[in-house]
């Protein structure tokens, strides 16, 4: 796919997006601000009255992960223990979303719950600043995926490791989900140069010593320059590769780092992550307008890869009264079956 056919910045159906996502764009609300915000939003969600099938099953659903994503906290009591894969795609955004609404509830049970300190010395346990999370990103990235996961590392406070893949995984190796993988991964090793780390804009890359090669391969990278790790929360559903015999909690296995894998969203079909994703009652935290995701989604793309092994899906292909062809936005696609079939 050339340059040429990438998307145009042109207006989109989830909210005015602008070209460039500066600083300005995003509101100066602290993490514990904006977990309230998502809470209330999420549990609005939960208390409106469903008006259809779709609605009342991804309320059912959203239960489901909130539970997922409260069983992990518990499990993993420290905050440091656990991370969140997180690619600017539409599954791990609803992921996002309501691991933050749970972080709300989580910590201010605990603060209740905590002994007063008759000292008046601090309390031990504070509400974090931001969310250990990783991208690992294609070698080819979209400009319009770049941007979204800039705009929403900011809004959402992640504290994001981009690390490239590079280059492109083969097919066994695209996914951390564990494909069979026999040969035992490639030692890398972080960039010592002390100017390297945050960029500025409230992530940070990871240099290493030679090329990342897999998905496998960067999560070992982040793994090792993140030693308190232990779970990370991944966006994986049941209809993606490798995806069919997961539960909510999967060690890692076949040669890959160990970690444990938190699936929350599994069970969720797609007609259910649109849904939620665009719920009236799921506002933009910086607009009160609607609930941002990738503008990508609104041109046809229904799965969100690299620039070399993504095309808009064939299926929402149509044309107008004049005969000229355009694609419709993904939330149209109702059906789990041909989601895909814009991946090479």
């Amino acid at each position: 796919m050339s340059n040429a056919s990438l998307p145009p910045n042109a207006p989109m159906m989830n909210g005015t997006v602008p070209n460039r996502h500066g600083e300005a764009d995003v509101p100066s609300s602290s993490l514990e601000h904006v977990c309230a915000q998502l809470h209330s939003q999420v549990h609005s969600f939960l208390a409106a009255s469903p008006s259809d099938d779709v609605t009342r099953r991804t309320q059912e659903q959203t239960k489901i992960a909130l539970g997922v994503i409260e069983q992990a906290l518990a499990d993993y009591d420290r905050f440091e223990s656990l991370s969140l894969s997180y690619n600017g795609g539409k599954d791990c955004l609803v992921l996002l979303i309501l691991y933050l609404a749970v972080l709300h509830s989580h910590f201010t049970r605990i603060v209740k719950t905590e002994p007063d300190r008759q000292d008046g010395s601090s309390p031990t346990v504070t509400f974090p600043t931001s969310i250990p999370s990783i991208y690992a990103k294609p070698p080819d990235p979209f400009p319009a995926v770049s941007d979204f996961v800039e705009y929403s590392a900011r809004l959402y406070h992640l504290d994001l490791a981009h690390i490239s893949t590079n280059p492109g995984p083969s097919k066994k190796e695209r996914s951390h989900s564990n494909p069979t993988i026999t040969k035992p991964y490639p030692r890398v090793e972080p960039n010592t140069n002390p100017n390297d780390g945050v960029d500025g804009v409230g992530h940070h890359s990871i240099s290493i010593s030679k090329p990342i090669v897999s998905f496998r391969d960067a999560f070992e990278l982040y793994l090792s320059s993140h030693p308190s790790v232990r779970a990370i929360f991944v966006g994986t559903r049941r209809t993606d590769p490798h995806g069919a015999h997961l539960t909510h909690f999967d060690p890692t296995d076949h040669n890959w780092p160990p970690f444990m894998r938190v699936h929350p969203v599994i069970d969720w079909h797609l007609s259910e992550i649109w849904c939620f994703l665009r719920s009236p009652l799921l506002k933009d935290l910086e607009t009160g307008g609607p609930l941002r995701y990738c503008p990508m989604y609104d041109e046809g793309y229904t799965s969100l890869g690299g620039v070399n092994d993504t095309l808009k899906n064939p299926k929402l292909k149509a044309r107008d009264e004049n005969g000229h062809e355009y694609y419709r936005p993904a939330f149209e696609m109702t059906e789990d079956e041909g989601e895909r079939l814009g991946r090479e």
